[in-house]
């Protein structure tokens, strides 16, 4: 975590609905995801809004988890009773439930990233800043992971650390758990409370992708144009290397 700063006041955490959250002319995480697929050779990912999402059985979960009054049953592909079945399940943990019941959801924050002066944001599943808890960050993701070992792995292939740092550096958080949910028998719930090791690790992903973004013509040849179409796509005014 950067240095510690008296002068520090974290970002005000902004109640938004998703898609006015993805209007916000800053890069957030999924967006360093995309940039990280151009580096990699994959296809471009689609940019997705709240009605694309809609049939995401993911984003039926955290909207069951998280906003339940705003969860729309019976819709197309979905089932509800495995979405609530999920939901039940994560919360028999009683930590868990306890922070969902302390905690503030699906709160947007703009931010500074310091180390590139790159308007950021970000938007996290669940908040808890109370007295009786350190200020912590949860993100839950719904697994096909084997066992607990299983989801720690696809941490860090999957980048939730680079997500955990991202997140943990922008509001100082004095810690951030991972919540993997099962969505297949036995539908186990892994909790996962980021390392220093981790976060060290996905601080070098996120601060080298977004270097990249500002100067993007750093990446290597046979990559530049997938690269650069992927920071024309964010609208950036990219820095000459």
């Amino acid at each position: 975590m950067p240095e510690s700063d008296s002068t520090f006041r974290r970002p005000d955490l902004l109640r938004l609905d998703y898609d006015t959250y993805r209007a916000l002319p800053a890069v957030a995480n999924s967006d360093l995801s995309r940039l990280r697929d151009a580096l990699d050779g994959r296809p471009p990912r689609p940019q997705t809004s709240a009605a694309d999402g809609a049939l995401s059985f993911g984003t039926a979960f955290h909207t069951a988890l998280l906003e339940p009054n705003d969860y729309v049953a019976g819709q197309p592909g979905l089932n509800d009773t495995l979405v609530w079945w999920l939901v039940d399940g994560v919360k028999l943990d009683s930590r868990l439930n306890e922070l969902l019941a302390v905690g503030q959801p699906e709160v947007s924050v703009l931010f500074t990233e310091p180390q590139t002066d790159t308007l950021c944001k970000l938007r996290a599943d669940l908040i808890v800043d109370h007295a009786d808890q350190p200020f912590t960050i949860i993100d839950f993701k719904t697994t096909m992971a084997r066992d607990a070992d299983h989801f720690l792995w696809q941490c860090s292939a999957y980048d939730y650390d680079r997500q955990a740092a991202f997140y943990t550096d922008a509001l100082r958080a004095e810690r951030f758990l991972l919540v993997g949910v099962q969505k297949v028998e036995p539908f186990g719930v892994f909790t996962i409370e980021v390392s220093e090791q981790m976060l060290a690790e996905g601080r070098q992903k996120y601060q080298r992708l977004l270097r990249l973004l500002k100067a993007p013509a750093t990446a290597p040849a046979y990559r530049a144009e997938a690269v650069q179409a992927a920071v024309d796509a964010l609208g950036l005014s990219a820095e000459e290397s």
